[in-house]
């Protein structure tokens, strides 16, 4: 039983590796007698905001958007910014029972809709304007997710600040 389970698992494991070797080859040259492919124009390869030029201004115009607060201010805790179609996936560790704001902001196109400590808060478009959301207790760690809605892009970004008095 001992002889057969290595060979199994041995098995298995050089079959992941040949699966890893060819998801990650690079395609080879290509053959001489194929013709090369047509040029492309970046508005017709790159959906409408999601150029690189296009994502690098939507992450500048969050970034200012969220910059009201200096990360050197006493209250800040922590910030971040991601596109949308990769979401927002953070836990900020908090001191527990203590009150934070949360804002959120996204700059591009649709709606995003984040998820604060498990639960669904107010939907923000993607039109620069900060939604803010205030944790009256926080937990010793809030996790934070943020999803963009069927047909969201842009970029997405969040800071989260203590809350005195």
């Amino acid at each position: 039983m001992t002889r057969m389970r290595a060979y199994l698992l041995t098995g298995a494991a050089l079959g992941l590796l040949s699966i890893g070797a060819v998801g990650c080859t690079e395609p080879g040259p290509a053959p001489a007698s194929a013709k090369p492919a047509p040029p492309t124009t970046s508005a017709a390869a790159t959906p409408p905001g999601r150029g690189t030029a296009a994502a690098a201004a939507q992450e500048k115009r969050v970034k200012e958007v969220l910059d009201t607060v200096s990360p050197d201010a006493p209250e800040f805790v922590e910030s971040g910014v991601e596109r949308v179609e990769d979401g927002v996936h953070h836990r900020s560790r908090l001191t527990k029972g203590s009150a934070y704001q949360l804002a959120v902001v996204c700059v591009g196109e649709g709606t995003v809709v984040p998820v604060v400590g498990g639960e669904e808060t107010e939907a923000v478009p993607c039109d620069g304007v900060t939604v803010t959301h205030r944790v009256a207790s926080a937990p010793a760690e809030l996790p934070l997710a943020v999803e963009g809605r069927a047909g969201a892009s842009g970029a997405v970004g969040w800071r989260v600040v203590a809350v005195t008095g």
